[in-house]
């Protein structure tokens, strides 16, 4: 039996299925607009000069300086060198042309046969969709001249268009998918009398990865804001959010989560690596998502307001048990949202709010000291600050520990349950019943032993 070779079979049945430019696994490698001859300029790994150049389908970087470079540089190495892990690399490669990775009793002389060529119906929705862009210039120039985007800006984005749920499905029939495969994915939906639609007809596409390697969709529509009739933005039905939107388009900066996908795109544009959650909090299917893939800090961009703290608390519960630090970046009352301050050209203000961004733990602290400045506490905000800090990271512990006692809302939770217990006890509750409530009540278990001596 031949070994497997992973290159080899990178080489033979991945690389020329995929542009790894489009698919954006080389944007630390700030790649430029596709020349006429068909290849990308971008930033070469090896020499870190502007001369490197990479075409749609080849497994290489190529750098042209013979005397002080010349070197060609593999698309997993360039891919490491943009932050992707060794663990993960093999499978985003395969999902993206289409290939099922080998298995391991697979790995010898009949690996290739493990696929067979044909493209991914998620896939065929990106080529679909991005097509009708260029056959419907008019809403895609709306949408850019509503919002001051640039085409470069626009290139970026890569966002596709949306024209009816028959032509959708005229097409991918086209390319042998059937309905029910349609469905399944929510690219369209029945009416119950046999007819089709879909909320995203006339709407702007973007592509939000999902667990089973096929896209799902949303819509914006081109201009305005909606209303109660037509929404601003439509999600496919059976998307999930377990993966973080644009997660792998990554940057040399911290990942930043926020809800919106255009401001997502913000950050990314303003070259922060920033993703979309899709929801007010990171869940607990996206904080084991980024665990997975070795994310040890993030970033929670939030409003300053009562839904903006409880979107945080619960992101700080999701992701400081399983070892990511998380920092919050509270947005001032009445302060634009990411999206706003990069159109209005205040992206040097994104950087310095990542920049001061504070610590999961001193946020809790700070939020524990404003809820006891008041003439009545919420008790249940200050029990529930309490709970989350016991999830803590050893980091943001410290943190918390440290700005608890700098703002005097550090409590001695010992001493606390020995009060309580005394005080239970004077009131004629029996020892047992005074143990059951303090455990109940403070989370402390109070015991009482005879000592016994030898002799």
């Amino acid at each position: 039996m031949t070994e497997f070779s992973p290159a080899d079979f990178l080489r033979r049945e991945v690389y020329p299925k995929i542009d790894a430019v489009r698919s954006n696994f080389l944007n630390g490698l700030d790649p430029k607009k596709q020349t006429v001859a068909g290849s990308y300029p971008l930033t070469c790994p090896a020499c870190k000069t502007k001369e490197g150049f990479y075409f749609p389908g080849s497994g290489y970087i190529n750098c042209p300086r013979k005397k002080e470079c010349g070197k060609a540089t593999s698309i997993w190495d360039a891919m490491l060198y943009c932050d992707y892990d060794h663990s993960e690399i093999f499978s985003i490669l395969c999902a993206e042309a289409g290939v099922e990775p080998p298995k391991r009793d697979q790995q010898g002389q009949n690996a290739a046969s493990v696929t067979n060529g044909a493209v991914r119906i998620g896939r065929a929705i990106w080529q679909i969709t991005q097509k009708m862009a260029n056959e419907h210039p008019g809403p895609m120039k709306q949408f850019q001249e509503a919002r001051g985007y640039t085409n470069e800006q626009v290139g970026a984005m890569r966002l596709g268009f949306y024209s009816t749920p028959d032509e959708v499905l005229s097409r991918l029939k086209a390319m042998g998918f059937t309905l029910d495969d349609a469905v399944e994915r929510g690219y369209v939906e029945q009416d119950g009398h046999g007819g089709l639609w879909s909320g995203l007809t006339g709407r702007i596409i973007g592509y939000w990865p999902h667990p089973d390697g096929d896209d799902r969709l949303w819509g914006r529509i081109p201009v305005g804001s909606g209303d109660k009739q037509i929404k601003k933005y439509k999600f496919g039905i059976s998307l999930k959010k377990d993966i973080p939107y644009l997660y792998n388009h990554r940057k040399s900066t911290l990942l930043v989560c926020v809800e919106g996908t255009m401001d997502a795109w913000a950050l990314q544009l303003s070259d922060i690596w920033g993703c979309a959650i899709g929801g007010a909090s990171i869940n607990s299917a996206q904080a084991a998502f980024l665990q997975n893939r070795g994310v040890t800090e993030v970033a929670h961009m939030v409003d300053g307001d009562s839904a903006g703290w409880n979107g945080a608390i619960s992101s700080i519960r999701s992701c400081e048990p399983l070892g990511i630090v998380t920092n919050i970046i509270p947005l001032g009352a009445g302060m634009d949202d990411a999206d706003s301050l990069m159109r209005a050209g205040k992206v040097d203000m994104l950087h310095s709010l990542l920049t001061k961004r504070m610590n999961a733990g001193r946020y809790l602290a700070q939020m524990l000291r404003s809820f006891y400045n008041v003439a009545a506490p919420d008790q249940q905000a200050i029990n529930r600050i309490y709970a989350t800090a016991d999830l803590l990271t050893p980091t943001s512990r410290i943190m918390f520990d440290k700005y608890a006692n700098l703002l005097g809302v550090r409590i001695d939770f010992r001493l606390e349950a020995g009060r309580l217990f005394g005080s239970l006890l004077r009131t004629g509750i029996s020892l047992d019943e005074a143990v059951s409530n303090v455990r109940r009540r403070t989370g402390h278990i109070i015991s009482i032993e005879k000592e016994s001596k030898d002799g």
